[in-house]
């Protein structure tokens, strides 16, 4: 039996944490997570785009998980999945090993203040673990303003078991904070993209 049509039957929010059947996810098809999808801009269009793949979106704040719920709902999107915790909580407790095809995440917080760095995300054993849950031959990709954050975030990548590609790229998202920092001359972003060259036990 497809377990990918068992998700589809499921409420767009995750709501039952403990319900979530997280080993199953292996064999549900290509899977998408995005990382703070914020409005859902981004998951939304590529739910869309992509109706043979499973979305699982992870946002801290539950305002937006409502409306992003809602949005998706509006457009018979019955491929998004929407869970309201932590990054690193959903990673650790709810995805399993090799078992996502593409994770991404768009202008993550980048926490300027030297004394707010430990509250930062991508560090090595961050993507460590997100290596693990990825499949192999599966990528994550980071995309900052921060030119700053995306240097930091490069010196957190070896020994993580990634092949990197990284560099300046122009506006392509069109996400509420793309179009914000574009209102104020921003036309550089910073992309890094993790492709799963050796599979990293956590």
């Amino acid at each position: 039996m497809d377990t990918r049509e068992i998700f589809c039957k499921n409420p767009v929010i995750i709501s039952d944490v403990k319900a979530w059947a997280g080993n199953n996810l292996k064999n549900a098809g290509t899977i998408e997570v995005e990382i703070g999808f914020g409005s859902g801009e981004y998951l939304l269009r590529r739910a869309s785009e992509h109706p043979d793949r499973l979305f699982i979106g992870i946002e801290k704040k539950p305002g937006m998980i409502t409306e992003v719920s809602k949005r998706a709902e509006s457009r018979n999107l019955d491929n998004i999945r929407l869970i309201e915790t932590c990054a690193e909580d959903a990673f650790n407790d709810l995805i399993p090993s090799c078992s996502i095809t593409r994770a991404y995440s768009l202008f993550p917080d980048p926490w300027p203040k030297r004394k707010h760095n430990k509250y930062r995300l991508f560090t090595k054993a961050y993507l460590r673990l997100l290596n693990n849950r990825l499949v192999s031959g599966g990528e994550a990709l980071i995309v900052t303003d921060s030119e700053e954050y995306y240097r930091w975030i490069l010196k957190q990548t070896s020994d993580t078991g990634f092949e990197l590609e990284n560099g300046p790229i122009p506006p392509q998202f069109d996400t509420r904070f793309e179009r914000k920092w574009i209102k104020q001359n921003v036309s550089t972003f910073y992309r890094i993209q993790l492709n799963k060259a050796e599979h990293i036990e956590a």
